[in-house]
């Protein structure tokens, strides 16, 4: 969906408050992996500029494009390249079927040729993609069918990366489900700034709509929303509780606008529940470095 250009321009945004350096781990599920994966990759500029240039206003032009001419398989045979060193720890879902049970694939480190089959498995749409893709002999779709937004990878395994004795200090939880509550599926101390990024943009639903024009208002409408709410967040010195705060009256004051919108990720949340309930935390994770 287009709306991968919110994250874009509020990644940007994030950048100039905080350095990669300090971005410990990143999960990211269906499109939403392509700006992880940018991000980790340290390649956030060439995604933007592929993701300005896709240039397709018709809905109709761009299910042709990406059922019958593959356009997201290609684009990761474009995107994930030798030359790229993931130097952030990422990780991201993929749905096996029939039994719908989730896997956690880790990347890190230098490129590793399977990369390209694993991760457009993670964005192998259903209904958008002739067949499902295969992976260790079981046929595997997009991700985002059982955890769309992918906090409990970092929660389960993601501490594994920080030095011993170290927690984090904010998890940054970025989405397009106005309805969604991380506080019904985990507890922490830690604190998470609950971000739908629809509501920089009114909620528009031209989930579809990858017109230049559009994709530039999405970017900058995001990129103005972020530096708003970095500006609140990363200003002076602070303990955890006062980040608490802050992260507390943010998500406070746009609850009652979220409460009147829903959009379409709202019923893949929903599906979610299958897909977590199906879990086994035991043998849900893999690295793939």
């Amino acid at each position: 969906m287009s709306k991968g250009a919110y994250q874009i321009g509020f990644t940007k945004a994030l950048l100039r408050y905080i350095g990669r350096d300090e971005i410990k781990v990143i999960s990211g599920a269906s499109m939403g992996l392509f700006v992880a994966y940018s991000l980790a990759a340290d390649r956030l500029d060439d995604f933007e500029y592929l993701y300005r240039n896709i240039d397709i206003g018709s809905t109709p032009q761009l299910f042709y494009r990406v059922f019958f001419k593959r356009m997201l398989w290609n684009y990761i045979g474009e995107f994930c390249s030798p030359d790229d060193e993931v130097e952030i720890p990422l990780s991201f879902p993929v749905c096996r079927i029939p039994l719908f049970s989730l896997r956690y694939y880790w990347l890190s480190g230098k490129y590793n040729p399977c990369w390209q089959k694993y991760l457009r498995a993670a964005i192998n749409f259903p209904f958008l993609c002739i067949f499902p893709s295969v992976l260790e002999h079981r046929f595997a779709i997009d991700g985002g069918a059982g955890d769309n937004i992918p906090i409990y990878p970092v929660l389960k395994k993601g501490k594994g990366y920080l030095p011993a004795g170290e927690d984090f200090d904010l998890l940054i939880v970025l989405h397009f489900d106005a309805r969604y509550d991380y506080r019904r599926e985990f507890t922490t101390d830690i604190p998470v700034l609950d971000l739908d990024l629809g509501i920089c943009n009114d909620f528009k639903k031209n989930h579809y709509d990858f017109s230049k024009e559009y994709v530039d208002e999405m970017i900058a409408r995001a990129e103005e929303y972020g530096e708003k709410i970095c500006a609140r967040l990363f200003v002076g010195e602070c303990t955890r509780e006062e980040l608490q705060d802050r992260v507390d009256q943010i998500f406070i004051e746009e609850h009652a606008l979220r409460q009147k919108n829903i959009s379409v990720d709202r019923l893949f949340s929903m599906l979610n529940y299958l897909g977590k309930a199906l879990r086994n935390d035991a043998t849900c994770h893999k690295n793939l470095f």
